[in-house]
Formats: structure tokens, sequence, C-alpha cells
């Protein structure tokens, strides 16, 4: 009888670590979906954002595509950016090929219009050392830019991403996300599960902290940072996450991340188990744990010094769990509470339950998805598991270094 009543005590306990998180999640999905609202009762002439501005006056932007290896989709890309309705005199297209083996740089170069550096630097790999190398060649050759965009190889960008950003880099806007979704969305049920994950956590997420005064994240893929912010915070992340690394390097600083969700940018996600695997440890494997703590200390320490909810926010962000673990934990709860006979526990883990899938709901309820993708939450519990699996097992198996680990291609 007393161990039955210590596990009750020690669930109540549990719950009530998790009901920060989740009241989190809850909060910023209701200010995503009144943002959502807001901006779907904007009037038609904001589908053109540059309509009353001076071509003259516009941003210079480069739009930069770290590459290793990427003949196979480094094409589509470059056709997509083609189609840009952005004006071709305020903006250029620069790719870098990273250790590459294949014909990257040769397919970019085919273009007559992308230009192209490649790097040979074996013990310098990876995506944020040749971001940082392209930054540094571009200001040595005097090719000055007011914004950069930095866009992966494997993605396809709307014709109007440019308008969106210049329109908000004009509104006073220095780091901007865009929208970054899924280009593949109905191939497999994993392509759907991503879907409905990314939507969550790259529009949802950013949509309800932006509308909460908050900053949004940069997710490495889509985003812009102008020249000025540069300038004050120069780009050094080289990690495994350096897009994280160097959002958390900007909110300690004060700045603010703005969520531009018109700018859209997709991505092909891994429709087979082998690229599944190679893409979900990249993706999980980050920082080592003393450095996120240091982070969560330092904006602890600045929120509190300057009242500041931006990096209160951005705290309560980084100490969220992923949603699979969260997921879990908190039916384990309610199964807990009924199996223990606690009344109040049981409907503790309810409650935290019916938060997450408000969470949840929120994605289903903006994409409106056709029925294949609510068969596809058939699927959720082996793709939860396999989340779980890549969190608790393989991630601690794999380098954090930073270097190139590059999902399966298909043609």
């Amino acid at each position: 009888m007393a161990l039955t009543q210590a596990l009750r005590w020690l669930l109540l306990a549990v719950e009530i670590a998790l009901a920060v998180p989740v009241a989190y999640l809850v909060v910023v999905t209701l200010s995503a979906l009144r943002a959502a609202r807001r901006r779907a009762r904007m009037p038609p002439a904001a589908a053109d954002p540059l309509a009353a501005a001076d071509p003259v006056c516009l941003p210079r932007i480069a739009v930069l595509v770290p590459a290793h290896d990427e003949e196979l989709l480094i094409g589509r890309l470059l056709d997509s950016l083609a189609r840009l309705t952005y004006p071709h005199a305020r903006h250029a297209v620069y790719v870098v090929a990273d250790n590459c083996s294949d014909r990257t740089a040769a397919i970019v170069r085919a273009t007559g219009w992308a230009h192209v550096y490649e790097r040979h630097d074996t013990a310098r790999r990876g995506k944020g050392y040749a971001l940082q190398d392209l930054f540094s060649q571009l200001e040595t050759a005097g090719s000055v830019y007011d914004a950069y965009v930095i866009v992966d190889a494997d993605a396809v960008v709307d014709a109007r991403y440019l308008d969106h950003l210049a329109a908000a880099i004009l509104r006073g806007a220095r780091a901007l996300q865009g929208q970054n979704t899924v280009l593949n969305t109905l191939d497999t049920p994993s392509t759907v599960l991503r879907w409905l994950a990314l939507t969550l956590m790259n529009h949802v997420r950013p949509l309800g902290r932006n509308g909460l005064g908050a900053s949004a994240t940069l997710t490495g893929n889509g985003m812009c940072l102008t020249r000025d912010l540069l300038r004050a915070h120069p780009w050094q992340a080289h990690g495994a996450t350096e897009d994280y690394q160097y959002y958390l390097s900007l909110v300690t600083a004060g700045e603010r991340v703005c969520y531009v969700p018109e700018a859209v940018v997709r991505s092909e996600m891994p429709a087979t188990f082998a690229q599944m695997r190679t893409q979900d440890v990249r993706w999980e494997s980050q920082a080592p744990e003393q450095r996120r703590a240091g982070a969560a200390w330092a904006l602890l320490a600045g929120a509190l010094r300057g009242r500041d909810p931006v990096r209160f926010d951005a705290l309560l962000e980084l100490i969220a769990p992923p949603l699979s673990p969260l997921l879990a934990a908190v039916l384990a709860c309610a199964v807990a509470g009924a199996l223990l006979q606690s009344p109040l526990a049981f409907v503790g883990g309810a409650l935290l339950s019916l938060g997450v899938a408000c969470y949840v709901g929120s994605a289903l309820y903006l994409l409106r998805p056709p029925p294949a993708a609510y068969r596809a939450l058939l699927h959720a519990p082996r793709f939860i598991a396999w989340k779980l699996w890549v969190l608790l097992a393989l991630r601690r198996k794999h380098s954090r270094s930073g270097a190139w680990v590059r999902t399966t291609r298909v043609a």
C-alpha cells in the first residue's frame, strides 16, 4: 500500500513537470490559430507584397545554396529559382559545392546565370563551414548584398518567395524564416506524418510565437539574414544543428526572428527506411547536453535580468521535449493513473493528453489535408516508436561534428 501511494505521488510529480511544456504548446497553438484567422481576413492585395514598392529601393538579395554531391536534385532547385518573380537585377544565386565528387558544380555552371564556388577542405567539412567560406568569398569579391537567403539543395521555392521576404525586410526585419514544409506530402505514410510534424514545428509554433511577440526559430532551409545582422552577429555555427545554434545566439543577444509564412520552401522527405535512418539521426543529433544547458541558463539569466519575454519564450522552446516522447509520456501518465487507481493522476494525464491533441489537431485544421493524410495516422504508433528509438539509442552512436551526413537520394 505504501509503495502504491509513493508511485501515485511520483506520477503526480511527473505530470506537474509535463504540464509546463504542454501548457506552453497550448498557448502557442491558440496564438497560431488566431494569427491564421487574422491572415485569412487580409485583403487580396496582400498577395503582391511589393505592389507599392519602388523596384530601385528593393533590397539586393543573394540566394546561397550549400551543396554536397547533389547532382540528382540541384537542377530542380535551380529551375524553381529561375522562376522567381523578384526583379533579376536585385538578386543573384550562389551555390557552394562543398567537397563534391559528382557533377554538382558543372550543372550549376551550365545555367549561365547561377554562380558556383567549389571548396575542398576535408578538415572543415559541413554546411556551417561552407556558408562561412561563402560569406567570406562574397565580401572579398566585393559582392555586397542587403540580405542573404539560405536554401537547401534538395528544396523547391515558390515563385514569390523572395517577394515576401523582401517585404518583411522593408518593414524592418533582420532575421527571417520562411515556411519550411514538405514537397512529396502524400508519397507514403511516412511523408504524410512528416508533413504534419513539420507543419507543427515549422508553421504552427513560429506563427504562434510571433503572434505572442516572441521569436521564431531558424530552421536552416529558407532562412534569411540581413547584412547588418551578420555584421553584428557573424556566422560562426558549425555543428550538426548550425541553424539552431545561430538562432540561440541571436535570441540571447536580444534579436528576434520574424516568421514569414507566405514565403514557402518545400523539401523532399525520406520515403524509405534507409533515407529515414540517415535523416532522423542527423536531425536529432543536437548539440552536447552541456552546451544546451549553458544556452538555457544564458536565456534564463537574460530573461530575468531584462524582464524579456522573448528570451523566456526561447527558453521554453529549448526545454520542450520533442513531440514523440511528449505524446508517449502523457499517454503513459493517463494509463498509469488508471492502473494505480488514482483519479487525480488519471484526470491529470487525460488533460495533458487533451492538450497535446489540441496541438497536433491544429496542423490538421490549418492544412485541411485529403483523406489519405488521415489514413496515414494509423501508422503513427510505429512512427513514434521509431522516433523514440532514434532519440534514445541511435543518435548516441553518431558524431556531432557537423560534417555532411547526406540523406540517400533518388532521381
